[in-house]
């Protein structure tokens, strides 16, 4: 058997450092140099959802409100229109993020998924406005519950996806919460 000669090792080893750390030092100054537009694309991104779950707006306020002792934070329509709440609910494959807008006088006019990970062809059909559109209507009393068969105007859950449907009925009843906070109870 032959023996190893150190330079063997060492060449190959100090390249490899070598190519690692130039690759490191060109990520961190990648990053460096798109993290603001990141950051600028995402509150776009979400300033378009706000706009698409309650079209009659016209630009928004942050606002935040205090509900059962933690405060949430929501967007009310500069022009009146209405509120806009963002709430998650755990999800089959994790957090399920939903954007719900509410008019002035008590109507969902808009719910839209801005995130999760459900599962591709069941559980993402949630995005579908076959299922989101379900929820526009005027706020109901009591929220809303996942059934089978669609009785009473509730939310018919999403066949083999029932645990995603209950998260994103979840995530809008917690909006309604928060939009009877902020109201007062609602209309």
């Amino acid at each position: 058997m032959k023996a190893v000669k150190a330079k063997e090792i060492i060449v190959p080893t100090a390249t490899l450092t070598i190519i690692a750390l130039i690759v490191t030092v060109l990520l961190v100054l990648t990053n460096g140099f798109t993290k603001d537009r990141i950051a600028q694309l995402a509150a776009q991104t979400e300033d378009e959802a706000r706009m698409t779950v309650l079209p009659d707006a016209d630009s928004f306020e942050e606002k935040t409100v205090d509900v059962d002792g933690q405060t949430q934070t929501y967007y009310e329509a500069v022009n009146g229109a209405g509120y806009v709440f963002s709430t998650s609910s755990k999800g089959y494959g994790g957090d399920v993020v939903v954007m719900t807008g509410i008019s002035a006088d008590g109507e969902i006019t808009g719910v839209m998924l801005t995130s999760h990970d459900e599962t591709p062809g069941l559980g993402a059909k949630a995005e579908n406005a076959s299922f989101t559109n379900q929820y526009l209507m005027a706020v109901p009393e009591d929220g809303f519950s996942v059934v089978k068969d669609n009785p009473n105007g509730q939310i018919d859950a999403i066949a083999g996806a029932t645990i995603t449907s209950r998260a994103v009925t979840n995530s809008v009843n917690t909006a309604i919460d928060i939009y009877e906070a902020v109201t007062g109870g609602g209309q």
